[in-house]
């Protein structure tokens, strides 16, 4: 009975002992790696060659002249736009013939095709030529 009542006593001293011990330091927190995003694919920029560039200026510059004129005359008031399609009765025509000319070019050579610049003028160029039609026909012009 006597080592069941020691036995009694040193469990009541370990947990007396353990209560009163300062408690433990808190695990040390592990290094914390980042986590891995996903990141958009790379596009890569083409590099344009002195050529291809001066190609693209060369066109850029006629595509935005002609959108500046035919935008000009879509604009004009009825009276201003009959007295030029008088004065020049086949510049509309031209323009349409040079617009659809440049679209073409613009399609087909891979130098301006793959061009974000060039598609965005073309398609100035081309809503400027439909404000003109409806200009022209508004004004009760045919040409």
């Amino acid at each position: 009975m006597l080592t069941l009542h020691r036995r009694g006593v040193t469990v009541a001293l370990t947990l007396v002992l353990l209560a009163c011990s300062p408690p433990a330091a808190p695990p040390t927190a592990l290094p914390t790696r980042p986590v891995p995003t996903a990141t958009p694919p790379v596009t890569p920029v083409p590099t344009l060659d002195a050529a291809t560039f001066d190609i693209q200026d060369a066109f850029l510059t006629n595509v935005n002249d002609l959108t500046s004129e035919v935008e000009m005359l879509a604009t004009a008031e009825c009276a201003d736009l009959v007295a030029e399609t008088r004065a020049n009765p086949t510049e509309v025509t031209e323009m349409r013939g040079f617009a659809a000319t440049l679209q073409r070019v613009g399609g087909q050579q891979p130098a301006l095709s793959n061009s974000d610049d060039v598609k965005s003028s073309l398609s100035d160029l081309s809503k400027a030529i439909t404000q003109l039609e409806a200009a022209l026909k508004t004004c009760g012009i045919s040409t």
